[in-house]
């Protein structure tokens, strides 16, 4: 699988992972980045901001808030406030404030969702031989627990052979100087066969690393002002492969 080729469907990466794990050559390993990419967290910020609005005593927030949709919401948490109506500088500031001291934890991941598809590809190159490795920006000592549990939820293959959870050892390590120090460990698993992230700057790290492997953009809620895409990362809107 050449990383320059652009892969319609991705039952291709299946059919690869499957040819490769009966070979007699190296492990085929699949890597996904989980926040925007196997998972949408929009709920997660969702449930943030109605506990938010009730703990504030907010109805007006509240009320929209049961008007918004709860997934495929934007990356930036003032964007979202936005949609509900409330662009108050100071109220944007203290939901900030009260997001990020839940976001990055245990408890609120049980309300991410899948992405479309996602689990029946993952668990369909898992069946076909491949290692899947979630190489993610958490950090251990907040999110590990709660990462684990919610793969396990929606049952994606964790904890078993050919699977790895590869997190940030600290929260305030950067994702992507984490990821460059990261797919060092990640390429000992086998032979890296396709990447998935969110991120452009992400993808580009990975198509640079390992150029013969191949590369996918999923097309969801990302950080603001992304690098061009490097010309080896196709785009796929989603997960859904058959």
């Amino acid at each position: 699988m050449r990383a320059n080729t652009t892969l319609v469907s991705l039952a291709a990466v299946v059919e690869h992972c499957r040819a490769a794990a009966s070979s007699t050559g190296p492990s085929p390993v699949v890597v996904f980045d989980l926040d925007g990419t196997l998972f949408d967290n929009g709920p997660r910020t969702w449930q943030i901001l109605v506990d938010f609005a009730e703990a504030r005593g907010n109805a007006a927030l509240r009320s929209a808030l049961d008007a918004l949709p709860r997934t495929g919401l934007p990356y930036l948490l003032r964007d979202v406030l936005a949609r509900c109506g409330q662009a108050d500088t100071e109220l944007a500031a203290d939901a900030l404030a009260f997001w990020k001291q839940r976001f990055f934890t245990d408890e609120f991941q049980r309300f991410d969702e899948p992405v479309h598809g996602a689990v029946r590809f993952v668990r369909a190159l898992f069946d076909a031989g491949a290692t899947v490795a979630y190489l993610s920006g958490r950090d251990a000592p907040n999110m590990l627990v709660g990462c684990a549990a919610a793969l396990r939820r929606h049952r994606f293959p964790v904890g078993i052979p050919r699977t790895a959870i590869v997190l940030k050892h600290a929260f305030e390590d950067t994702d992507i100087e984490f990821k460059r120090q990261a797919v060092a460990f990640v390429g000992t698993l086998g032979a890296i066969a396709a990447t998935f992230d969110n991120e452009p700057a992400m993808c580009n790290l990975f198509a640079a690393h390992w150029p013969q492997a191949a590369h996918y953009f999923v097309h969801t809620a990302h950080a603001p002002d992304p690098p061009p895409l490097h010309g080896a990362v196709s785009t796929v809107p989603d997960l859904r492969h058959e």
